[in-house]
C-alpha cells in the first residue's frame, strides 16, 4: 500500500467515525424532541378535557331554567302580573 492509499484510508476512516457520532446525537435529540412533544400533548389533552368541561357547566347554567329558578329562588324575582309602559 501506498502513502496515499493509506491517508485516504484514514480519511474515509475519520469521516464514517464522525458520521457515526453525528447519527448518534442526532437520535438522541430526536429522542428528547419526541419526549417533549408528549408531554405538551398531554397538557393539550388536558387543558381540551377542561375545556370541554367548563363548556357543558357553563351551558348548564346558562340554561333558561337555571336562570329563571335562580331568579326566584335566591333573589326572589317573579314576573310581573301587568305590564306597564314606561316613557321618558
Amino acid at each position: 500500500m501506498s502513502a496515499r492509499s493509506i491517508v485516504y484510508w484514514l480519511v474515509t476512516l475519520v469521516l464514517v467515525v464522525v458520521s457515526g457520532i453525528q447519527v448518534a446525537f442526532s437520535t438522541h435529540e430526536v429522542r428528547q424532541m419526541h419526549v417533549a412533544l408528549q408531554s405538551v400533548q398531554r397538557e393539550q389533552d388536558k387543558a381540551l378535557a377542561e375545556y370541554s368541561r367548563l363548556q357543558l357547566e357553563l351551558a348548564a347554567v346558562a340554561a333558561y331554567q337555571n336562570i329563571e329558578r335562580t331568579a326566584e329562588d335566591e333573589l326572589g324575582m317573579a314576573f310581573p302580573t301587568e305590564v306597564q309602559r314606561v316613557e321618558q
